[in-house]
C-alpha cells in the first residue's frame, strides 16, 4: 500500500507523544507548573527567612542589603518563571543566584562548618525535579561545588576572613579544609547525578505507563480512553472557530473472517486495517480503535472537501486490505462522514458518524456515507 499520508505505525508512533494530546499534556503542564510553583515558594520563603535573620542576627546586620537584594530578586524572577516569561532562562539565571548567595553565607557563616552548605546540594535537586534538566542539574552542581571551593581557597589564603558573622569563629587547619572540599563536592555531585536519573527514569517510566494506557494492545493504535479525552479536547477548539471533521469506519464482512478462519486471522486484518489507517491519514490525525472492528479517525483542521478525499483513500486502502489478506472473504470498509460543530459533545458527535457507517453498511459497504 502506498503511504499517501501518515505512513506506517512505527513512523506515526515515533512522532506521537503525551503532547499530541492537549489533555493530557495541560495534565503534565499542571503539574509542572504545580512542582516549579512549590519550589518557587521554597525560594521566597527562604528569602524571607535570610532577611529575618539580617534584622535579628547581629552578627548579620551590615550584610541587611545584599539578604533584602536577594529576596527581591527570588521574588522578581519567580513572578517571570510563573508568567512564563523566558521560563529556562530565568529558572537557570535564579541557579546561578542561588549559588553565589548560598556562597555567600557560608563564607559568612564558616565554610567548614556551617550547616549552611547542605544547600549546594539543595540547588541542583530542586531543578532537577521541577524541570527534569539532567545536564543543566549537573551544571549547577559543578558551579556550586566550584564556588565552595573557591571560598574555601580564598579563606585559606587569607584573602577572606573565616566567619566574619560569629563572634569568636577561629580559622580552621588546613586538613579540615581538605575534608571539607572533599566531602562537600562528593557529596554534591554524587547525589546529584542520582537524584536526576532517578527522576528521568521516573519520569520515563510515566511516559511509557501513559503510552500504554493510551494505546490499544492488538493494533498499537490510540484506544477508546485517548480517544474520548482527545475529542473533548478537539471540541473545544471548535467551540472557538476551529474545524474537526470524524470517521467512524466499520468494517464489511469482519465476521466471517474469524467465524471461517479463526479469531488469530481476524487478529491479522485488524493490525493491517491500522496500519491501513495509518497510511491514509496525516500525522496531524488522530487514528483509534474504537471497539471491535470500529476504528475512528479525527481530522482536525479540515473541512468536508478534505475530509471526503481521505475518506476515500480509507476506502481504497482497507479494500486492499481485505484483497491481500484473505480474498476468499475479502473484508471492506462502511464510512461514516461528519463535521463536528459547537453543540456537540463526543457522543452526539461519534454517534452521528455510526449512522453514516450504517448508511453506508446498508448501501452494500466499501463506501462512505455523509451524515
Amino acid at each position: 500500500m502506498a503511504d499517501k499520508g501518515g505512513g506506517s505505525l512505527s513512523g506515526r508512533m515515533a512522532v506521537d507523544d503525551p503532547n499530541h494530546n492537549p489533555s493530557v499534556a495541560g495534565s503534565e503542564r499542571r503539574r509542572r507548573q504545580w512542582i516549579s510553583a512549590r519550589a518557587g515558594l521554597l525560594r521566597v520563603a527562604f528569602g524571607v527567612l535570610a532577611v529575618c535573620s539580617a534584622y535579628y542576627l547581629p552578627g548579620l546586620t551590615p550584610y541587611r542589603s545584599v539578604f533584602i537584594g536577594y529576596f527581591l530578586l527570588a521574588f522578581v524572577f519567580q513572578l517571570l518563571i510563573h508568567l512564563r516569561v523566558g521560563r529556562m532562562r530565568v529558572i537557570v539565571a535564579m541557579g546561578v543566584v542561588d549559588v553565589l548567595f548560598v556562597s555567600f553565607l557560608v563564607q559568612l557563616l564558616g565554610s567548614t562548618y556551617s550547616v549552611v552548605s547542605f544547600l549546594y546540594l539543595l540547588i541542583p535537586i530542586v531543578f532537577a525535579t521541577t524541570t527534569s534538566r539532567r545536564r543543566i542539574s549537573m551544571i549547577l552542581a559543578v558551579l556550586g561545588c566550584a564556588a565552595y571551593l573557591a571560598v574555601l581557597a580564598l579563606e585559606w589564603s587569607g584573602t577572606l576572613a573565616f566567619a566574619p558573622a560569629i563572634a569568636g569563629a577561629t580559622r580552621p587547619s588546613g586538613t579540615m579544609y581538605f575534608f571539607s572540599a572533599l566531602t562537600v563536592t562528593l557529596s554534591v555531585m554524587a547525589t546529584t547525578r542520582f537524584v536526576s536519573q532517578l527522576i528521568a527514569a521516573l519520569h520515563e517510566a510515566n511516559a511509557r505507563l501513559r503510552d500504554h494506557s493510551e494505546r490499544d494492545d492488538l493494533t498499537a493504535l490510540y484506544n477508546r480512553r485517548y480517544l474520548i479525552g482527545r475529542l473533548a479536547a478537539e471540541l473545544s477548539r471548535v467551540q472557538r472557530g476551529g474545524k474537526l471533521m470524524l470517521l467512524m469506519v466499520d468494517l464489511d464482512g469482519f465476521k466471517r473472517v474469524n467465524d471461517e478462519e479463526g479469531h488469530d486471522a481476524g487478529d491479522k486484518v485488524l493490525r493491517a486495517v491500522g496500519q491501513a489507517l495509518l497510511g491514509a491519514t496525516r500525522r496531524a490525525d488522530v487514528v483509534a480503535r474504537y471497539g471491535g472492528d470500529e476504528f475512528v479517525v479525527l481530522l482536525p483542521d479540515t473541512g468536508p472537501d478534505g475530509c471526503r478525499a481521505v475518506a476515500a483513500r480509507v476506502v481504497d486502502h482497507c479494500r486492499d486490505v481485505g484483497r491481500a489478506t484473505f480474498p476468499a472473504f475479502p473484508v471492506t470498509a462502511s464510512v461514516g462522514i461528519t463535521a463536528a460543530s459547537p453543540q456537540d459533545d463526543p457522543a452526539s458527535l461519534i454517534r452521528r458518524a455510526d449512522e453514516g457507517a450504517y448508511a453506508a453498511k446498508r448501501s452494500g459497504g466499501d463506501r462512505s456515507v455523509s451524515v
